[in-house]
């Protein structure tokens, strides 16, 4: 049985029709929800990265993952290891995300996926202090060498989020 959280992260997740086989890195994990919903949608083994790993906040019990104190400017994995990234609500901490976004593409396998999702406004608060409308993110991912192939709204009762999915543009190839 998965947390409630998970539960919500789960159909956020669904709703790309992705496949999440593989390894798949959580960056800005926080307390381990989306890595609990990727492990349940079959991610193997799902790492989660924060700056601030506390484990003993982790919803996770009995799964494959790993978690690590890190920052995604600096991602303490090798190259081309994961088949999909995932970034939630994180981006709009960094007035400039480009070096996260570079790291990420480099762990990022050639066939790999990036999930962005952030929120779906334009006026800065104390919690989304740089929002990233779907238009600034699709660049960011353009010069990332990722090419967009899927947006949604997800959330619209609550906090609307927006999904951008990339796909590395070497597979496209």
């Amino acid at each position: 049985m998965i947390s409630s959280y998970a539960q919500k992260a789960c159909t956020f997740l669904q709703q790309t029709r992705l496949d999440f086989s593989g390894v798949w890195v959580d960056c800005g994990c926080g307390p381990g929800y989306y890595m609990e919903a990727l492990s349940y949608l079959g991610a193997y083994p799902v790492i989660g990265i924060d700056i601030s790993i506390d484990i003993d906040q982790f919803s996770l019990q009995n799964m494959p993952y790993y978690s690590i104190c890190g920052d995604g400017r600096a991602l303490p994995l090798r190259d081309a290891i994961a088949c999909g990234i995932l970034y939630v609500n994180v981006l709009h901490y960094f007035s400039n995300p480009q070096p996260l976004l570079e790291e990420a593409v480099r762990v990022l396998h050639r066939s790999g996926r990036m999930v962005i999702i952030e929120y779906a406004q334009s006026v800065p608060t104390g919690w989304n202090p740089h929002p990233l409308p779907v238009a600034l993110i699709k660049v960011f991912l353009s010069k990332n060498r990722l090419s967009c192939i899927r947006t949604l709204q997800v959330d619209t009762s609550y906090r609307p989020k927006h999904i951008v999915i990339g796909e590395k543009k070497e597979y496209l190839l």
